[in-house]
């Protein structure tokens, strides 16, 4: 079944996604690079998590 056009996300005030928002756009990226297959959706999620909690103790740490 083809997917539905992805909605980008609405950026806060001050111009950030919320970590939520990139989570969900990294996790899409990861299912799109694994070419659309279903089926690892959680993996998908939890790297995604991961990869943006740890960019963000990146730049936390460099303040």
């Amino acid at each position: 079944m083809p997917q539905p056009p992805r909605v980008k996300a609405a950026a806060n005030a001050t111009g950030q996604l919320s970590l939520e928002e990139r989570i969900q756009n990294r996790a899409y990226e990861l299912y799109v690079l694994r070419g659309n297959e279903s089926g690892s959706e959680m993996d998908d999620w939890l790297q995604a998590e991961d990869e943006a909690r740890e960019a963000q103790e990146q730049n936390a740490r460099r303040r």
